[in-house]
């Protein structure tokens, strides 16, 4: 019982590959990092004075909205702590940066 094997011929590469043509690098467009970190900073204060504000008015007896009060508060609050966690990332970052250099 002998079986008919044929051999398998090696395949080989093409010795040279293919060039992958890469986009032009797109203009940089938008907003810096820095001015981004402002005004998200700005967002977050702007949330803290209308949480300060309604928290005034209905305390004074001024608006009877407890709900929107209590949720003004709560976005002030999720604001201040995203920027304090970017700052610390920040600073973070730019310590190791210069721990490299050492």
């Amino acid at each position: 019982m002998a079986a008919n094997l044929t051999a398998i011929a090696p395949r080989t590469l093409p010795m040279e590959l293919p060039r992958i043509e890469r986009p032009a690098t797109p203009e940089v467009s938008g907003t810096s990092f820095g001015e981004r970190l402002r005004e998200v900073a700005a967002g977050a204060d702007e949330r803290t004075r209308t949480a300060e504000t309604l928290g005034n008015e209905y305390a004074a007896g001024q608006q009877n909205d407890l709900h929107g009060t209590m949720i003004a508060g709560a976005q002030a609050d999720i604001s201040f702590r995203l920027l304090a966690s970017v700052r610390n990332r920040c600073i973070e970052a730019y310590r190791e940066v210069m721990r490299m250099g050492a």
